[in-house]
């Protein structure tokens, strides 16, 4: 059997006010809860079923995209390298994720519930 693994690349671009991101979401149930998580950006949600945790999520993702937009270009940029993204072309502010941090943010997460996903965002 031969495996390729292909790297994921989770991008965040910013032109003038628009933010569009692309990052990996894991859908798990922890406990009585249920949980979307997307490690690249540090944002969650979470609720009593699975569409109030993908609401919350939602609305999360949106207060950290019109979070991010406030920020002047310098403290974006501090705050994206926080997170693990480089910036690969200063002219078009596109950012890249430099590392996924597998052992950190899902630890204790029911793996046998893990779902992942994918989502892209214009805003």
């Amino acid at each position: 059997m031969n495996l390729i693994f292909k790297e994921v690349k989770e991008t965040l671009q910013i032109n003038n006010s628009v933010i569009k991101l692309s990052v990996s979401v894991y859908e798990v149930k922890d406990g009585d809860f249920f949980v979307f998580i997307a490690p690249a950006l540090s944002v969650s949600g979470y609720g009593n079923t699975g569409e109030e945790a993908r609401q919350s999520f939602i609305d999360n993702i949106d207060f950290f995209c019109e979070a991010l937009a406030l920020l002047t270009t310098e403290q974006r940029e501090i705050e994206l390298t926080k997170l693990g993204f480089v910036n690969e072309n200063h002219q078009n502010t596109n950012y890249s994720k430099a590392y996924i941090d597998q052992n950190g943010v899902l630890q204790g997460l029911d793996l046998e519930t893990l779902k992942v996903s994918r989502i892209e965002v214009t805003i």
